[in-house]
Parts: structure tokens; C-alpha cells; sequence
């Protein structure tokens, strides 16, 4: 039941923020030539997944933790994007691959291993 709602609300999400996608693909493709961002993320049981998000920094920048990034590298539309959270908007094809839930644990990187072992100690992995 709760699979079938996560479905239901990321795939209306997604077809109800299409032209809002649009635009912000339009400027990034003009900003950074490159509007989307792939990463592999932990997830369920601790296998990788590959998350997506809007670009907010330049390509090539190093990937790290959000609170580690030198505000040198997000680019001027980027820090709109995170100010507003729209960056996030295409981890909605996450939760409707079955990725992600739409409430829930946010996916940490591969190399943050003490975030890692704790989430494993509290039994995070356990749930998508």
C-alpha cells in the first residue's frame, strides 16, 4: 500500500512538474551545459543506487557531502536550486523506480563511512 502511494505521488509529481522540469533544464543547459546529475547513493541493504538531481555545481566539481561543498563551485542558478529544494525534483524518477520513498531516510554517499556504520547500527538500511 505504501509502494503503491509513493508510486502514485512521484509519477503525478513528475507529470503535473514537467514544464516546471523544462525551464529548469533550459537554464542549466544555458549555465552548465549539463542539467542533470547522477550519483551513486547508499541504499536498501546498503546497495548502491543511482540518484538524480538537477546540476547545481560546475561539472568535474569533487562529490562530497552538501555541507563540505566550497561555495566557489555552485553556480548562481545552483544556489537558487538548493535554496528552493527544486534541485531535488528528479529524485521523484527514484522513488518511482522503487529507489527511494517519498518520506524517508535521505540516501547517503558511498564514502561516508561513519554515517554508514551508524545508520546500519539504528537499522536504517532496512527500509527503502
Amino acid at each position: 500500500m505504501i509502494r503503491l502511494l509513493d508510486v502514485l505521488i512521484a509519477f503525478f509529481g513528475l507529470l503535473l512538474s514537467v514544464p516546471l522540469l523544462l525551464i529548469i533544464c533550459c537554464f542549466l543547459l544555458c549555465e552548465t551545459r549539463s542539467p542533470l546529475f547522477r550519483q551513486l547513493r547508499v541504499g536498501r541493504e546498503q546497495k548502491p543506487f543511482t540518484l538524480w538531481k538537477f546540476r547545481t555545481m560546475w561539472p568535474g566539481t569533487c562529490s562530497v557531502a552538501t555541507h563540505l561543498v566550497n561555495p566557489i563551485v555552485v553556480t548562481r542558478f545552483g544556489r537558487f536550486l538548493r535554496r528552493t529544494k527544486l534541485d531535488e525534483l528528479p529524485q521523484l524518477w527514484n522513488v518511482l523506480r522503487g529507489g527511494m520513498r517519498i518520506v524517508g531516510p535521505r540516501p547517503c554517499l558511498l564514502g561516508q563511512e561513519e554515517l554508514i556504520v551508524a545508520r546500519e547500527r539504528l537499522g536504517v538500511f532496512d527500509v527503502r
